[in-house]
C-alpha cells in the first residue's frame, strides 16, 4: 500500500471513532486547508471572527484577542451600571478574571502549551458562564444579557479551537 493510502486509512479510522480527540488528531494529520470553526458549536460566530484563517494557532489567537476586546467593552458597560444590580456586579468582577485567563492563554499559544491553554480557556469560559447565569442565562431580553451570551459563545468557540492547536 502506498503511504497516502495508509494515511487515508488512518484518518478514516480516527474519524469513525467520533471522539473529540480523534477528530482533532485527524485534522492535525490532514494539515491546513480545513475550516477550524468546524469543531465549534457556534460556527457562524466563529467564522465571523476568524475570517477565513486556516492556521489553527492563528485562528485561536485571533478569537482570543477579539474576545478580550469585547470583554473590555462589556466590563466598561458593566462598571457604569453595576450598582443597579441584576447580575452586573457579578459580571464586572468576573470580567477581570476572564481577561487574566485569556491573557495567559495567549502566552500558552506562543509557548505551544496546549494543556495550560485548555485550562486557561476553560477557566475563562467558567467566568463567562457565571456572568451569563447571573444575567438570566441569556434569556433576558436586555442588551447586556445578550452581550453576555455572545461572550459565552465566543469563549466556547475559543475552547473548541484550542483542541486543534499544534503542540
Amino acid at each position: 500500500m502506498s503511504t497516502n493510502l495508509h494515511l487515508a486509512t488512518a484518518v478514516v479510522l480516527l474519524l469513525l471513532t467520533a471522539s473529540q480527540s480523534g477528530v482533532a488528531m485527524a485534522q492535525r494529520v490532514l494539515g491546513g486547508g480545513r475550516d477550524p470553526c468546524s469543531v465549534s458549536d457556534f460556527k457562524v460566530l466563529c467564522r465571523s471572527v476568524v475570517k477565513g484563517q486556516k492556521n489553527v494557532n492563528a485562528a485561536t489567537e485571533v478569537s482570543i484577542r477579539e474576545l478580550m476586546k469585547r470583554t473590555i467593552k462589556a466590563k466598561e458597560a458593566a462598571k457604569i451600571s453595576r450598582k443597579s444590580g441584576g447580575g452586573l456586579k457579578t459580571c464586572y468582577s468576573n470580567y477581570d478574571s476572564a481577561l487574566e485567563n485569556l491573557q495567559k492563554a495567549l502566552k500558552n499559544i506562543k509557548q505551544n502549551d496546549g494543556f495550560s491553554l485548555n485550562i486557561n480557556l476553560s477557566a475563562s469560559l467558567t467566568d463567562f458562564d457565571t456572568c451569563n447565569d447571573a444575567m438570566g442565562g441569556g434569556k433576558a431580553s436586555n442588551v447586556f444579557a445578550k452581550s453576555t451570551s455572545t461572550l459565552h459563545e465566543m469563549a466556547d468557540n475559543c475552547l473548541a479551537l484550542s483542541t486543534l492547536v499544534k503542540q
